[in-house]
């Protein structure tokens, strides 16, 4: 197997550029979709905040009374506390693949998915 040929400098800092620009593309995407949408945002990226030894026994035994706190039928789907981690998977996913060069009409579906 033949040796790996070291970067330059200058490649180096083209990646560099290049991923930096992706990223801050990205960021305007997010900052460009509508309040509702970025306040869904921020719950899907923070919503693990919310549980720690104080606060989890209560959410807990709130999700076993999901009828009593959210009188919401939700005809079989995924209530937003247990979507949220699947939707936060998805929205860091396609800022990497952004990033990375290859995704950015993927990132743009997925905060069109995620609108209100």
């Amino acid at each position: 197997m033949g040796k790996k040929r070291e970067i330059t400098d200058g490649e180096l800092n083209r990646q560099y550029k290049q991923y930096m620009n992706n990223f801050v593309s990205g960021i305007r995407e997010l900052v460009n979709v509508d309040d509702k949408t970025q306040y869904y945002i921020y719950f899907i990226l923070l919503h693990e905040c919310l549980y720690n030894k104080t606060t989890s026994p209560v959410f807990l035994e709130m999700y076993k009374r999901d009828d009593a706190f959210y009188k919401v039928d939700t005809n079989g789907e995924l209530e937003d506390y247990q979507i949220a981690p699947h939707q936060r998977k998805r929205l860091i996913e396609g800022l990497e693949d952004l990033v990375t060069g290859g995704g950015r009409k993927k990132f743009v579906n997925i905060l069109k998915e995620l609108e209100f």
